[in-house]
């Protein structure tokens, strides 16, 4: 496994650097594997993006068909770093998403590497939407300090126990706050899974975590 190059067969460190990371993503994210395990994906695409290092997948068009969802969103999942045999580091990559598909990634390292796929850490990812439809819904129930303080690319929907929440500040690991349209404020953590509900406003933990 070495750079990219001018090339459509997509290889099999690809595949298994999407499954491994999708594993260790959320629950969300699983049913990604199993579009990958129908054969969604057939080629790659390269250098048509504006994005560096930018791979897209060329897809099946009967399972893209059957498995897409029209209206899912365009999001990307950052942050993410895959340890590099040849520099002995880290390197980040991302991975993006449209209606409900995994489009492509890209790696932040231009010319030749050789990846250990099953290196691979997510503590520090973090999502971002192309739009800002949850943001817009958000803020309408916001203070003015508050939306100075709130990056709209951190708000997003989760649903969760048939409730939806929307993350407003990452903690740690996966942690975050996150509020509802009511403007209740919670703590959400996934180990243990626990979402508590906190006696606190939304400016103070933004400033806090400013």
């Amino acid at each position: 496994m070495f750079g990219l190059f001018k090339r459509k067969k997509i290889q099999s460190w690809e595949v298994q650097l999407l499954e491994n990371t999708l594993s260790a993503l959320p629950q969300d994210f699983k049913m990604y594997i199993g579009h990958i395990a129908l054969g969604l994906l057939k080629g790659v695409s390269i250098g048509n993006a504006a994005i560096p290092g930018y791979v897209g997948f060329t897809r099946d068009a009967d399972i893209y068909n059957a498995v897409h969802d029209p209206k899912g969103r365009d999001f990307e999942v950052y942050g993410i770093r895959v340890f590099d045999l040849m520099s002995r580091t880290y390197l980040e990559f991302s991975i993006f998403f449209s209606f409900g598909t995994v489009d492509g990634y890209s790696i932040n390292k231009p010319g030749k590497f050789e990846l250990d796929v099953k290196q691979i850490d997510v503590k520090n990812r973090k999502m971002r939407f192309r739009d800002n439809i949850d943001f817009d819904r958000v803020k309408k129930v916001l203070l003015p300090e508050e939306l100075e303080l709130v990056n709209p690319n951190d708000i997003y929907a989760v649903h969760l126990d048939n409730k939806e929440y929307f993350h407003v500040m990452e903690i740690a690991d996966g942690d975050f706050y996150g509020v509802d349209l009511d403007k209740n404020l919670y703590k959400i953590t996934h180990d243990p899974y626990k979402i508590e509900k906190l006696d606190l406003e939304l400016q103070d933990i933004l400033r806090d975590g400013a």
